[in-house]
């Protein structure tokens, strides 16, 4: 391959052939679906409508780069995708070349197809133009077909995510619909051709096979397969998703195990022993994870903060992009402190309306703000002291609230860009939604046991 003509983001040949990949997809979802649900109407209609979202939300990423932001990550993925497509059809052997040893110095491949890609020498991008490219050859090299793929793809994971929640709590099986299913920014940008769709599938199905492996006892065999893929992908794609789940993880297995024991005296008595437990476990297991991957370490952590910071704040300045502050950093663990709340908060709930510059970060913030809404009221209804004691009592609800606000912090504390904010926090969304419906549901599972007792007296 001496020479290669990019192909437009969206071209004529995408107009024509995306509805048939579309109907092929829907095609084999629905014979999916009917294996697997062929008495549940409510699960077969999540099933299908939760697709739907997902690849419509992949045709959306790829119009809103191509005709809106005019290029992107999402573009140079796409060239990568058409290389790994020159190749097989020039040399099947150049294509596994590329495929699992692309981005070494002095390969054969090097002088004829290294050069057209951008992110050749970034081992986490080149692994999300790997699954591009693998998509091209069933897609003829068309940009939305291959984001189809990927959509399909990150389905598998959220599916995943929600028959975990579902399985936790079926009677919340409408509410986890909404926290992992119908989201706009979930479903959208969760869903393109980028490094957040694999990663989101990543966090779903570690979710479901953590909760099979440790806590259902079941499908041990295939939980391990697919949740050694899934953090084999997402540590070669984002770490830090896997640095924030860990001790989450540890917490969830932790406590459910101490929810089993049948003396309540004991259960409180073992509150503060399994908490500690946890951290040390939790903190043992994020250094392992930061020995492994030296940038996300906790002793880079503030120098990698500091770097994103230093490049988002430039950009704000010099390219009008919509950046936030969360004031000074000195470097001490006291500064990194003082910026847990506004990290958090800066994570689920801003942008604000009125700090929106283009219709775009709008949206965004329109979903914030109903997401800001919403916490409050599962808040008042709740009661801050109830909310706690709920927290701490149920193994599931301190999970989802630990890991989401955990990885908003890192994620508040490192983006500095509502724009990247908006696609780098997916993961912790759905856990944080789920959390608060849970919470509401303990809530009043506990009023009407309440008021049962005071019938009855």
């Amino acid at each position: 391959m001496k020479e290669v003509f990019w192909k437009p983001l969206v071209s004529e040949s995408d107009v024509f052939i995306t509805p048939i990949y579309f109907l092929l997809f829907l095609i084999l979802f629905i014979f999916i679906r009917n294996m697997l649900y062929p008495k549940d109407k409510l699960m077969r209609r999540y099933f299908i409508q939760g697709l739907m979202l997902k690849m419509f939300g992949a045709i959306g990423v790829g119009i809103v780069y191509a005709f809106y932001y005019g290029g992107g990550d999402t573009n140079e993925f796409f060239n990568n995708a058409s290389v790994f497509y020159s190749a097989f059809g020039d040399n099947v052997a150049d294509f596994f070349i590329l495929l699992f040893n692309g981005n070494e110095i002095n390969l054969p491949t090097n002088e004829d197809y290294m050069s057209w890609m951008f992110f050749r020498t970034d081992d986490s991008s080149y692994m999300v133009g790997k699954f591009a490219g693998v998509f091209s050859l069933f897609c003829f090299d068309n940009y939305l077909p291959i984001a189809l793929c990927f959509a399909a793809l990150s389905f598998t994971g959220v599916w995943a995510m929600f028959t975990t929640f579902v399985d936790a709590f079926p009677k919340l099986k409408s509410q986890f619909a909404i926290a992992t299913l119908y989201i706009p920014s979930v479903f959208f940008w969760g869903s393109g051709v980028l490094k957040d769709s694999i990663t989101l599938a990543c966090v779903g199905w570690v979710t479901w096979a953590s909760y099979n492996i440790f806590i259902g006892r079941r499908k041990t065999f295939s939980s391990i397969i697919m949740g050694s893929i899934a953090v084999y992908f997402c540590l070669k794609i984002k770490p830090y998703i896997i640095l924030s789940f860990a001790p989450s993880l540890v917490f969830w297995v932790f406590l459910t195990y101490r929810d089993k024991v049948k003396l309540q005296f004991l259960r409180i008595m073992m509150g503060p022993f399994v908490i500690l437990i946890s951290s040390i476990a939790g903190y043992f297991v994020v250094n392992k994870l930061g020995n492994d991957f030296q940038s996300y370490s906790m002793q880079n952590a503030l120098g990698t903060a500091s770097n994103f910071q230093s490049y988002h704040g430039f950009l704000a300045q010099t390219s009008n992009a919509s950046g936030y502050s969360l004031g000074t950093m000195d470097g001490s663990n006291s500064s990194i402190i003082k910026n847990i709340p506004a990290a958090i908060n800066v994570t689920l709930f801003r942008p604000y309306p009125w700090e929106t510059r283009n219709p775009v970060m709008l949206l965004s913030a329109l979903e914030s703000f109903a997401l800001l809404i919403f916490t409050i009221r599962i808040f008042y209804r709740t009661g801050i002291g109830r909310t706690f004691k709920a927290i701490g009592s149920n193994a599931t609800v301190f999970f989802c609230i630990f890991f989401s606000l955990f990885f908003g912090f890192c994620i508040g504390f490192t983006a500095y860009n509502f724009g990247a904010l908006v696609r780098y926090k997916i993961p912790c969304i759905p856990f944080f939604v789920a959390g608060l419906f849970i919470l509401n549901h303990i809530t009043e599972v506990e009023n009407a046991k309440r008021i049962s007792e005071k019938k009855r007296f």
